[in-house]
């Protein structure tokens, strides 16, 4: 008997007082941050956990000290840390049922200890177990066999594995575990000598005689067919392997294991080609992703869960574990990895590790074979279960559906683990230095190596989730994660010169961000923010600036994320004026092309429209519509190529006029030919007399002379020109301050469309004529941007000067500041000054203070021309630039009335 009288050890007692203390502040920490960061919880269910907990452990500690003095230290603050992490976890996971999970602890606590000091006053420590097995055995398979007529499911559907009393639910397979491990320690405590010298011998394999093996097999055998008859695979797979470990204790057989897992092979052959169910799950472990948003759905949530945690996890409180089905009972550890990061999975892994080692510790050295079996049973039994369901929780084995000793939800498997845990501490009690079973120590030793390099294993495989993919992990689109936190981040505003907001924000009470554009005639520049289609214009450009995620330091990046705090937006001052930009958008009602306003001498966008066009306000109904469009409202036409036509004519004549070729005063040659292109004859705007000037021939936009100035320039002649103009050219980029080199470039992907941002300007490509004629009269290879024929008129403007275009003024800095962003080119001088304004005489005046150049380019067989228009205004002293196409429009002069209405209302 071990009992008061007993000398007293106070070491025990100290240790085992010092780490109840510590466990309990690691609760108590946990519940005051749960408090905060998940308000949820409650005051009242927090106040009841800490108390269930405090007075759960402290009526175990002062029990253990009278009736066990010579217990394990290390056991019972071991089961402390497990099981108030598990009342956090439940409290975080699932706060309507920590109540009952209190209530399960406090009732599993007193059957502990009832346990102790049942244990404590036998002379022969746990003799009431070890005689009536089979009493013990059958009582719990009749609880297990009523489960089949009288089962029912908490939840309303699926295996109906609980017996319900009056609104509480018992799960019999759980003490059936026990009671089994039971069975086996005591039969193979009396078999253990026969079953090692008596059989049959195959090989190696010494095969016992059936007399004494058989009652082992029936028992053990009609056990786990009644988990299969119940479905509950998991418990009976735990079983099995419990089986097995135990078997090899008592004959150090490796043959054994390896018949075992043979079979155990087999079955989950059979099972998956003869169960829809275990199929399911052996293929959700083998490839998950293609089942990500639907049966996979746990398994990969999980395996994100493990991303998104990190080495340092995202705070108790301050995850989204949530997302995982179930969370609370088979992906627990999932959660603690997710909020308290891979050093959390490691410290858990940690506790499971200590409390297997002092349970085989006990096994070793406690002298009665009946008590070595049983806490060697009950170790293997919590090390396989534990394994197991952490193990599928990072894909290593599939899904078996097996609760988390101590940390998962569950009454019924609590109170068996502890009543476990009070047979254990018992044993503890009763272990000796004395010189040890050298025959026991082997198999044990062995057993200890198995269990820790499984959870070694475990351990790598949780860190390759967490480390080594997280950022893969992270990034998935389908990980709700990161779309929580996208929704959450506040972007800066987008505003046009004057301080018009054109894109901009609204905070839900929620906390969820809505991005709104109040004018949507900004849409062709400012683009689109969107969680489900990504980012387009502006928006993608200048991304980082606007989710503020440049110019912060590497402590103030760590500070936020340490607080779930999404980083501040800053805010981007465009050159667009929004009244202008609105009336830019309204002149291309009803028409296909663009509008682009410049400042001549700054470079500065005022407006530039496209049509059509869409509402980014709508997007998300109107996407697919959008997508599908075949006249791409998607696309900035300002930035897309076309051919020039008879735009080209100027750049033509000042190359011609800069070589000495032609003076603007000489007669036009070849005035009255006519050219034909695509099978569409070509020919002067409006008629002129025959002996027209080279002026007359440019402002009717003939093509006859300018083909005959191509056939004396020659391609190497064209080629320069076109060079000195930047029409073979990408566009200068702006860039943002530390925005990772983002420019303002946007192109159409050819499979979709859509409007996007490239994240480099295109490389200068050599452009190769393809003949002199064609080429002249921009009916050629060369295709070019109305954003870059709107600069070639800027040039003429400017006095000759190209100016470097500018769509973003200012950038707000960390500090609140407005920056100016980098410009990855300078004005350049393209011809003098006096020949600028030479041709600027030689355009058409328009009105009283518009000049321009108005041309057509042939655009297919059996449509009409797309008509180019140039302006500059005022006449006078020009200051401001503007292009407009229209897309097959009848009347070429609708675009020249669309350009001196802006002219005339930028002035």
């Amino acid at each position: 008997m071990i009992g008061p009288t007993e000398p007293y050890p106070p070491f025990v007692v100290r240790r085992e007082r010092q780490l109840l203390l510590l466990a309990f502040l690691f609760v108590a920490v946990g519940t005051a941050t749960l408090l905060v960061a998940s308000p949820a919880l409650g005051a009242a269910r927090a106040a009841g956990m800490l108390l269930s907990f405090a007075l759960s452990f402290t009526a175990a500690h002062v029990t253990l000290s009278r009736w066990l003095p010579y217990r394990d230290p290390l056991i019972l603050p071991t089961v402390a840390f497990l099981s108030g992490w598990g009342l956090l976890m439940v409290g975080r996971l699932a706060p309507n049922f920590l109540p009952r999970q209190a209530t399960w602890l406090l009732l599993s606590t007193l059957a502990m200890i009832a346990v102790v000091q049942i244990g404590a006053q036998d002379t022969i420590p746990l003799r009431w177990l070890r005689r009536y097995r089979y009493t013990w055995l059958l009582a719990g398979l009749l609880l297990l066999a009523a489960t089949l007529v009288l089962g029912v499911n908490p939840g309303g559907a699926g295996p109906r594995l609980w017996l319900g009393i009056g609104g509480a639910y018992f799960q019999p397979s759980e003490p059936l575990k026990l009671l089994l491990v039971v069975f086996l320690a005591s039969y193979l405590a009396e078999r253990r000598e026969l079953l090692k010298v008596t059989g049959h011998r195959i090989g190696r394999l010494l095969l016992p005689p059936l007399a004494y093996i058989g009652p082992l097999l029936v028992m053990f055998g009609l056990t786990v067919l009644l988990l299969a008859a119940q479905q509950d695979l998991g418990a009976a797979m735990l079983l099995f392997l419990t089986f097995l470990a135990m078997l090899y204790l008592t004959t150090g057989q490796w043959g054994y294991l390896v018949v075992g897992l043979a079979l155990f092979l087999l079955a989950g052959s059979i099972g998956y080609y003869g169960s829809d169910r275990v199929a399911m799950r052996i293929q959700i472990w083998l490839s998950p992703w293609p089942g990500a948003a639907d049966r996979a759905f746990q398994v990969v949530q999980s395996l994100l869960a493990f991303g998104a945690g990190g080495i340092f996890g995202q705070g108790l409180g301050l995850g989204r574990p949530t997302y995982i089905p179930a969370v609370h009972t088979d992906f627990v550890f999932a959660a603690v990895a997710e909020e308290f990061g891979l050093l959390g999975a490691l410290a858990l892994i940690a506790l499971y590790g200590v409390l297997l080692a002092r349970g085989l510790r006990a096994a070793l050295r406690v002298p009665r074979p009946f008590e070595r079996f049983l806490a060697a049973g009950l170790v293997a039994g919590w090390g396989i279960q534990a394994w197991i369901i952490m193990a599928a929780n990072v894909k290593l084995v599939p899904i078996a559906g097996v609760t988390l000793p101590f940390l998962s939800y569950g009454g019924s498997s609590l109170l068996a683990t502890f009543i476990a845990v009070g047979l254990l501490l018992v044993i503890s009690a009763g272990a000796t230095s004395a010189p040890r079973d050298r025959e026991w120590v082997r198999p044990i030793c062995r057993l200890a190596l198995g269990l820790g390099l499984a959870l070694g294993v475990l351990a790598l495989a949780c860190g390759y989730w967490s480390v080594v993919r997280a950022g893969w992990l992270v990034a998935r689109e389908d990980n709700p994660r990161r779309v929580e936190y996208e929704r959450r981040i506040v972007r800066g505003q987008i505003l046009d010169r004057n301080g018009a907001v054109l894109a901009g924000v609204t905070v839900g009470p929620d906390g969820r961000v809505t991005r709104t554009y109040p004018e949507p005639a900004a849409a062709p520049v400012v683009g689109y923010a969107s969680l489900r289609h990504g980012t387009g214009g502006i928006e993608a450009a200048f991304d980082r600036v606007l989710r503020g995620e440049t110019g912060r330091s590497v402590w103030k990046a760590a500070w936020d994320a340490l607080l779930h705090r999404p980083p501040q937006g800053r805010d981007v001052r465009l050159a667009l004026d929004g009244t202008l930009q609105r009336l830019a958008q309204q002149s291309l009602a009803g028409r296909t092309g663009t509008v682009v306003l410049l400042d001549a001498s700054s470079g500065e966008v005022l407006a530039m429209a496209s049509s059509p066009t869409f509402d980014p306000n709508r997007l998300e109904e109107e996407w697919d519509r959008l997508r599908e469009d075949p006249n791409g409202p998607l696309l900035n036409r300002a930035l897309q190529p076309y051919q020039p036509g008879a735009a080209l004519e100027t750049v033509v004549l000042a190359e011609a006029l800069r070589r000495g070729l032609t003076t603007l005063y000489t007669p036009a040659p070849n005035l009255t030919a006519t050219l034909w292109v695509n099978k569409v004859t070509v020919g002067c705007r409006e008629e002129i007399p025959a002996d027209e000037l080279m002026i007359g021939a440019l402002r009717a936009a003939c093509p006859g002379p300018f083909a005959a100035l191509g056939q004396q320039l020659g391609t190497s002649g064209l080629r320069e020109g076109f060079l000195s103009w930047g029409l073979t050219e990408g566009l200068p980029s702006e860039r943002a301050p530390e925005a990772g080199g983002q420019t303002l470039r946007t192109r159409a992907p050819a499979a979709t469309g859509e409007l996007s941002v490239t994240p480099t300007s295109p490389p200068v490509t050599a452009w190769v004529p393809d003949d002199a004629v064609m080429e002249a009269i921009g009916q050629g290879s060369l295709t070019v941007s109305p954003l870059r024929m709107a600069l070639v008129a800027a040039t003429l403007a400017n006095g000759g000067v190209m100016p470097v275009p500018r769509l973003v003024l200012e950038v707000q800095g960390p500090d609140g500041t407005w920056q100016t962003p980098e410009v990855a080119s300078r004005p350049r001088e393209v011809l003098p000054a006096d020949a600028a304004r030479a041709l600027l005489s030689a355009w058409e005046p328009f009105s009283t203070d518009v000049l321009g150049h108005l041309g057509t380019a042939v655009a297919g067989e059996d449509r009409p021309p797309h008509a180019w228009f140039l302006g500059v205004a005022p006449a006078g002293n020009p200051r401001y630039a503007v292009v407009v196409l229209l897309e097959h429009t009848p009347d070429p002069n609708e675009a020249a009335r669309t350009g001196a209405l802006l002219l005339h209302a930028v002035r």
